[in-house]
């Protein structure tokens, strides 16, 4: 599972070099947001990825945090990026500032319910397949160190659930109204890929998680292109006879 994680981390990278390429292209707010977020997901299959190579202790703990607070911070953007790929996309109704607003304060919102976990969340280690890696919640059998051990704390996944249903749903408004595909199929795939416990027990989710990046860049690449600049009118001329 170590190497899958690898190939992830280097598939969002190269996601992340797409998103920057199209932000320096068009300029658009969806694509800055995506930005931070797009970063953490390259660092997170990265530190999974080599978490049996760095072993448990300090080094994996302390590296480890990152990943978590990008979650609590970061890991629901995508909400508010949906709002400016809609607009941008043309959608007549997303044209006023409600929809764009909404996102806004659901963001703000949901990082208000997840500020406590900066302080009340710790990581424990857990050793599943070939992966080492530091976590939240540990059912028994995962511990690394205690085979009986569990513990199940306030954090959750109701912050990127509710950005996976703003993404399938924004997919699907871009299906119909620009017969646009990609955003609802990586979106469902995410959702998929963590919903079925046979794909979650094989760590496929974090393909979904690529897959739910492409659908939201490419859409991003696609819709939210630059206004190009009106050419000003020189200055009148007059002839002399």
């Amino acid at each position: 599972m170590s190497a899958q994680f690898l190939i992830v981390a280097a598939l969002q990278t190269a996601l992340f070099v797409w998103l920057v390429q199209t932000y320096r292209r068009t300029g658009a707010i969806a694509a800055l947001i995506m930005l931070l977020p797009q970063l953490f997901l390259v660092y997170d299959n990265l530190i999974v990825g080599i978490g049996s190579a760095i072993g448990l202790g300090d080094l994996l703990y302390f590296l480890s945090w990152p990943r978590f607070w990008a979650h609590w911070l970061s890991g629901y953007w995508l909400i508010a990026a949906c709002g400016f790929i809609l607009r941008d996309a043309g959608v007549r109704w997303a044209q006023g500032p409600w929809l764009v607003g909404g996102c806004l304060a659901l963001v703000a919102g949901i990082t208000a319910m997840e500020l406590p976990n900066f302080w009340t969340v710790d990581l424990f280690p857990i050793c599943q397949a070939d992966l080492v890696r530091y976590t939240t919640t540990i059912t028994p059998g995962q511990s690394c160190t205690d085979p009986a051990f569990s513990i199940e704390q306030r954090d959750n996944p109701l912050a990127v659930i509710i950005a996976n249903f703003v993404a399938i749903i924004s997919g699907g408004i871009l299906l119909h109204a620009r017969r646009f595909p990609w955003l609802l199929i990586g979106s469902a795939s995410m959702l998929l890929t963590a919903a079925i416990p046979a794909l979650r027990e094989i760590k496929a989710d974090c393909i979904g998680e690529a897959l739910i990046s492409a659908g939201a860049i490419w859409s991003i690449s696609k819709f939210c292109e630059r206004p190009k600049a009106v050419p000003r009118p020189g200055p009148l001329r007059t002839h002399s006879a």
